[in-house]
């Protein structure tokens, strides 16, 4: 399949659970990928997992929790963890958000069975709102989004679907 002109690369599916995808980052690699990107301005960069530019990169969430998500794929790693898959879910609230042409997608850690929408507030259990992630649905419309990007043009392309970052 041609996406973008170009070949869309074959996933391989890859063994999560232990430490051979990447090595356990450290603090230190959490802030020197962050700095590259937005301190200095490089291009955003590929998932291990899944080869796709614009969705992973370093991440921050609530109580200083640094960690790395792919938001194609799922592929989720904290400081000194070992890779797992995260559960891809679509809420469908009212406020929901549309990105790129397709529903948001919260990923959710293995083992939480629920969490809060962050529009609605709503309580959401995970199994009810499981979809399929976009790198097992070749009709997704986030196989388009370009791929090779300077952090220029990606700040530009997520710019223009109402994102901030240089990746999703």
């Amino acid at each position: 399949m041609l996406v973008c002109g170009r070949r869309r690369p074959q996933l391989k599916r890859i063994s999560l659970g232990c430490s051979n995808l990447m090595p356990l980052p450290t603090q230190a690699a959490w802030q020197a990928d962050f700095l590259s990107v937005f301190g200095e301005r490089q291009a955003p960069p590929f998932c291990p997992g899944c080869k796709r530019m614009g969705f992973f990169g370093p991440r921050k969430a609530s109580g200083d929790r640094l960690y790395w998500l792919c938001k194609f794929c799922g592929l989720y790693q904290g400081i000194d963890e070992d890779p797992v898959q995260c559960i891809a879910t679509v809420h469908s609230c009212f406020s929901w958000p549309t990105i790129a042409g397709a529903p948001y997608i919260w990923w959710v850690r293995p083992g939480e069975v629920k969490y809060e929408c962050p529009w609605c507030k709503t309580v959401v259990y995970t199994q009810q709102v499981t979809v399929r992630r976009p790198a097992d649905d070749d009709s997704h419309p986030w196989w388009q989004v370009p791929q090779d990007l300077t952090f220029e043009a990606a700040s530009t392309f997520w710019h223009d679907h109402g994102q901030s970052r240089v990746y999703l």
